[in-house]
Formats: C-alpha cells, sequence, structure tokens
C-alpha cells in the first residue's frame, strides 16, 4: 500500500492547540458625507470598526453588495477580513460603487513577507510525491519548542532477493529524529533503534545514544517544507522537498502565523 494511502487510513493523534488570533482593530469615523480614513492598509485577520452618531442617516456597504450595515444615525459596525484583497465601499445614502463621494477603500494585505514560523500546524503526515511509498510523520510541540520525526524510508540498497522477513519486507527502514525549531527551522539529531522484536519486551530495543546524523526541516509555507539530511557514517547528504499528505491542518498553520 503506498505511504500515502497508508497515512489516510492510520489513525494517529494531531496535537492541536487552542488559538487565539492577536489581530488590530482599526477605527473608521463615519461622518456628515465622508468616512476618516477613507484608505486604510490591514493586515489578513484584522478588524475594521465603523462608527457614527448624529443626525443624518448613513449606512457602510461594499460595492460588490456582499455586506452591509444598517442604515442608521447611529452605527457601531464592524467586519474582519480574513482574505487579501481590495475592499471597496460606500454610503448607499450619499454615493454609490466607482464615485468619489461617500466612498472608502480597504487594502488587506497578507505576512508573506514574514517568514514562516513552526507551530503546531506543522504536525502531520508529510511525504516526497515523487518517492510515494516513503514518508513522515512530524509532531511539534509548540509550547516547548520541540519537533519529533519519524521517518518512514528504505535502506540504501535492494536486499538480494533471497533475504526475506518474518513481517514486513527486509528493505523497511525507519529513523527517528528530535531537537528544537526557531523561526521556521526545526535542527534534529537523527537516532538509529535496534535489538528490538514485534511487540515484546524481550529483549529491549537500544537506542544508539550517539547521534547518526542531522536532519533540518524548513518552512517555506504552511504545505511546503525542504528536508535537509546529512548522515556522516553512510556518507549520505541531501534534500528533499516535502508536502503534507492531506490538507485539513493547513487552515491551523495559518491561522498560527497571525498569533505572531
Amino acid at each position: 500500500m503506498c505511504m500515502k494511502r497508508f497515512f489516510i487510513l492510520t489513525v494517529w493523534f494531531v496535537l492541536l492547540f487552542p488559538i487565539s488570533i492577536l489581530a488590530a482593530t482599526h477605527d473608521v469615523t463615519v461622518g456628515d458625507n465622508f468616512f476618516n480614513p477613507s484608505d486604510l492598509t490591514i493586515n489578513v485577520g484584522d478588524t475594521v470598526r465603523w462608527t457614527y452618531s448624529g443626525s443624518m442617516i448613513h449606512d457602510v456597504t461594499a460595492d460588490d453588495l456582499s455586506w452591509s450595515s444598517p442604515r442608521s444615525s447611529s452605527i457601531d459596525y464592524q467586519r474582519t477580513f480574513n482574505t487579501v484583497e481590495e475592499v471597496l465601499y460606500h454610503c448607499t445614502v450619499h454615493s454609490s460603487p466607482g464615485r468619489n463621494l461617500m466612498n472608502g477603500r480597504i487594502n488587506v494585505v497578507g505576512t508573506t513577507e514574514n517568514p514562516i514560523v513552526i507551530n503546531s500546524g506543522m504536525t502531520d503526515a508529510w511525504y516526497n510525491p515523487a518517492t510515494d511509498g516513503q514518508g513522515m510523520l512530524i509532531m511539534v510541540w509548540e509550547d516547548i519548542s520541540f519537533v519529533f520525526m519519524a521517518w518512514f524510508t528504505f535502506d540504501t540498497e535492494r536486499p538480494p532477493q533471497d533475504v526475506t522477513a518474518i513481517l514486513g519486507e527486509p528493505g523497511h527502514r525507519w529513523l527517528t529524529a528530535a531537537g528544537p525549531f526557531e523561526g521556521d527551522t526545526a535542527n534534529l539529531s537523527v537516532s538509529l533503534t535496534s535489538g528490538g522484536v514485534f511487540d515484546a519486551a524481550q529483549p529491549p530495543a537500544v537506542t544508539d545514544p550517539e547521534p547518526v546524523g542531522t536532519v533540518s526541516v524548513q518552512w517555506t509555507d504552511c504545505n511546503a517544507a525542504t528536508l535537509t539530511y546529512d548522515l556522516p557514517s553512510l556518507g549520505l547528504t541531501g534534500d528533499v522537498p516535502i508536502e503534507r499528505i492531506v490538507a485539513e491542518n493547513i487552515p491551523l498553520c495559518e491561522a498560527g502565523q497571525m498569533m505572531q
């Protein structure tokens, strides 16, 4: 069974931490025949609040009519903008789309100019589509800035055809790696465990106390990273582009970026 199907069908626990998005609220004053400021730049996830208390009737309405406040002489209306976009709006009482009377503009920008920051939303099953049948489980403990990875792969050469295995396949290999992360990069030490028997306490499995190499994982966005490995004793170095096997945790990762 290919790695993608294996991970989709396997039940495993994902660490989910409560998210509290720290976003800004921007105030716009609704005046008699004007908005102040009438041109505003905000970040994705920010909120705009329009307020007015006077004698005239006003409203705040998107030019595409996708949202609107009630018409009133007392306005306290707010809206959160979660996508990168240009938002044009107007007062339907005193203007219309495309005019320059009582009109406003909101420029909602993303945070892609900032480096991606590792968070619990990176916890997932990852793989390189070019080598389907291999992959890794990555677990992120955000509170302690720590990452664990289990890498399911194969030996560097195929074993002879007459080599047999009781469970699984002789060429199967798996590595574990763990270490801290900072910013967009996790730096992990690779360990080898050997000597055990399936579902048995004896003989005990032993993990070599000396790391056999290092792995670093650097994320470029919430669905892409580069895994760089260095296993000196085997003379193996290289880079592996990886992506998620399934996309369910991408919103969790993206929401976590807004907390930074």
